[in-house]
Parts: C-alpha cells; structure tokens; sequence
C-alpha cells in the first residue's frame, strides 16, 4: 500500500469516526500513519491494528514485540495488542477508548484544537515523549489539518 492509498483509507474511516465522536479526523490519520508505518507494519497487517492498542476486553488479540519507553530508556518487549475484523473496526475502537476512559478527559475537553488534542492523548496512549511531536509533524508535513476544516 502506498502513502496516498493509506491516507485515502485511514481518511475514510477517520471522517467516518469523527462524525460521532468529533475528535480531530487529521489527527488519527497521522496518529494511525505513524503507529503504522503506513499501514505496513505487522500489526496492522496481520491485525487491523493501527494504533498499537493492547487487548483489552475478551477480544480477539496477536502477541508481538514491541518497544516501549521505561525510565527514559527504550526496552523491547512482547505485548498483546488487540486483533480487528478492519481498519474501520479499529478507528472505531481508538474512538471509544478515547470518549470513554477517565484517563483522556483532557484529550476530549480539547478535541476542538487538534494540536492540543494530541498533546493531551499522548500523555497516556504512548510511552515516548517525542509521541506528540512525531505525530504533529505527520499532521502537518501531509497537511492533514484540511481534513479538520470541514
């Protein structure tokens, strides 16, 4: 798949999530692209996994390495992430994770300011600290910001 092939999907199932929730389109695209790695990393290709989220529930999931950031340091590890039918299935999920656990407060109080959204959504979705700036570069670079001016 290819950058543009990605966005087109990512986007799609994006605009689709933020009719409901009215969390940033632009942001869950880069947010998606980076977790990624534009949809070919194996997570999202053997789970429709694009965000990294861990099992939770009685879900279906896939057990893999990952790398995580523990005092300052990067460690890898094994995670079991969860397993999705589609991409729309899992931008649905990130969705209601974000509307519905306390941790995230923030990040809806804000989700009329996609730059202050993803700042307060990385404080707990990622371990590394550059999380939010990694994501705001994609965010910008692909101008993704047109899909929050709709």
């Amino acid at each position: 798949m290819t950058k543009e092939e990605f966005i087109a999907l990512a986007t799609e199932a994006a605009l689709a999530c933020s009719r409901v929730t009215g969390f940033p389109a632009g942001i869950t695209v880069a947010q998606a692209a980076l977790e990624s790695a534009w949809g070919q990393s194996r997570l999202s290709r053997e789970a429709n996994n694009y965000f990294g989220i861990k099992a939770h529930g009685n879900g279906p999931f896939v057990e893999l390495p990952t790398s995580e950031v523990r005092g300052g340091k990067a460690i890898r590890c094994r995670a079991r992430f969860a397993r999705y039918d589609s991409m729309q299935t899992c931008f649905a999920d990130r969705d209601h994770l974000i509307a519905t656990l306390s941790c995230y407060a923030e990040a809806r109080a804000c989700a009329g300011d996609p730059e202050a959204f993803i700042r307060a959504l990385a404080r707990y979705w990622a371990t590394d600290p550059q999380y939010a700036e990694k994501v705001l570069a994609l965010y910008r670079n692909c101008r993704l910001g047109a899909l929050d001016q709709r």
